[in-house]
């Protein structure tokens, strides 16, 4: 898995649903959060789901504060936004083809490409000075 920075934001190849599989490899994202997913072209047209983990070792399926299970409806091949909401709790992170309920393997490997916006490089905006202005 390549980690390719770009400013503050880095991209990671992976994570990797293995042919037969419905649930990748783990990604490390504790470095910042996820912006953006980029799909597989060959997906299957089914819903994507995580598995979140705070030490990269026991995953739990996630849920939001209502008791919904976090599911991303995504098309094969397209970048998705992801927003800071559904993000902030991951740590270590597993993608799912399907759901917790039903999930569906996909027949060939999948790997997508996922970018983090990483909170140890500073922006332009921490090296900011307010100055005032007098005439």
């Amino acid at each position: 898995m390549a980690v390719l920075p770009s400013g503050n934001v880095m991209v990671i190849n992976g994570p990797v649903i293995a042919a037969g599989e419905s649930v990748s490899d783990a990604i490390d994202v504790t470095m910042g959060r996820i912006v953006r997913i980029t799909m597989p072209a060959d997906w299957l047209n089914v819903p994507l789901t995580f598995q979140v983990s705070s030490d990269g070792a026991f995953f739990n399926d996630l849920f939001d504060s209502s008791g919904h299970e976090v599911t991303f409806i995504v098309q094969p091949g397209v970048g998705v936004v992801v927003l800071s909401e559904n993000s902030v709790s991951f740590g270590f992170v597993k993608f799912r083809s399907g759901t917790r309920e039903s999930p569906v393997p996909q027949p060939a490997q999948r790997e997508f490409a996922v970018a983090v916006l990483d909170y140890r490089v500073p922006t332009i905006e921490a090296f900011s000075i307010p100055i005032k202005l007098v005439t």
